[in-house]
């Protein structure tokens, strides 16, 4: 991961409006993995909302949030808020894998079948004790900020800060099916 200390500099440019300038941020925050939401939490002064905002915009235009299911890149990261495009439930990102681990007979019963090499998500959804296992083409953000209500939030999160959960260091259990 790169150097933490370089954060507050990288949020000094958030408003520069020069592209080159913006491209450079971009990819630095992008090179942070799912750890920027870690080290933006540890900040002595963390990042408003507007900021949060703006650091999700530059991370989607950097990766091509767009074109991710072409790419491979994956579209969110754990903390993320997301709404299941189909069924409408509401939660938040706890780990993500490159593709599809579940075994074929747990592919097959599904409903659907999304594209399995695209990133999925292991998602703790909201007013439940349901973990889902969702393709990225099912998933769209929920830019609600508002919490997820679900018995494994503290388990596997530190808190709740502008909108998203920062992710802790214990490990999700393993593979579906």
């Amino acid at each position: 991961m790169p150097d933490p200390n370089q954060l507050p500099h990288l949020l000094s440019l958030l408003d520069d409006e020069s592209v080159e300038v913006q491209t450079a941020v971009g990819e630095a925050l992008v090179a942070y993995g799912a750890g920027l939401k870690w080290a933006l939490a540890e900040l002595p002064e963390p990042p408003t909302s507007d900021q949060l905002t703006r650091i999700h915009e530059l991370i989607r235009e950097h990766r091509g949030d767009t074109a991710d299911t072409e790419s491979g890149d994956p579209a969110f990261m754990p903390g993320d808020l997301v709404c299941h495009r189909r069924y409408g439930y509401r939660g938040v990102v706890v780990a993500q894998d490159s593709s599809c681990e579940a075994d074929d007979k747990w592919y097959l019963a599904n409903r659907t079948q999304p594209e399995k090499e695209q990133p999925w998500y292991h998602v703790l959804v909201h007013d439940s004790s349901s973990v889902t296992y969702a393709a990225q083409t099912s998933l769209e953000a929920d830019d609600s900020a508002e919490q997820i209500s679900h018995p494994y939030v503290s388990e596997f999160f530190d808190g709740f800060v502008d909108g998203s959960y920062v992710r802790n260091e214990r490990p999700w259990p393993g593979n579906v099916g």
